[in-house]
């Protein structure tokens, strides 16, 4: 009933060659006359220090903490920045000068005469530079 999992695996990838590796040395290992009948060494892995294990899981947990604070402390002054820029240009707005350079600029934006408007201003740049 239980079929074997296969997997593709590419040609060259390092999970092939590691699987063909062990099979050459099983190869060689039973290809080899036995000379005495010692027992093959089993390397087993070391299992993980459970409670290294939980130290770092907790330090990631505190570090997460300590990121996710900093964020918010970012984030309001993000939000403080705003409104105070907010502010700020409505205190410009009211000045009645400003407000009316600026529905100028609108109007002309508005129009698409303001790509001309910008080589006017660049031509009374340079003929200003020129005397120099």
């Amino acid at each position: 009933m239980c079929e074997k999992r296969t997997r593709k695996f590419k040609k060259g990838s390092s999970v092939t060659r590691l699987r063909e590796a062990r099979r050459h040395q099983r190869l060689q290992w039973l290809a080899s006359p036995v000379v005495t009948e010692e027992a093959p060494v089993v390397v087993t892995q070391a299992l993980p220090d459970k409670a290294a294990q939980n130290r770092l899981i907790l330090n990631l947990a505190w570090k997460t903490l300590i990121l996710m604070q900093k964020n918010r402390l970012i984030q309001e002054k993000i939000v403080a920045l705003q409104k105070e820029t907010s502010e700020f240009v409505s205190a410009i707005m009211r000045n009645p000068e400003n407000k009316r350079r600026y529905l100028e600029y609108v109007r002309l934006y508005n129009a698409g005469q303001l790509p001309d408007l910008k080589k006017e201003i660049e031509s009374k740049i340079y003929l200003k530079r020129d005397p120099e």
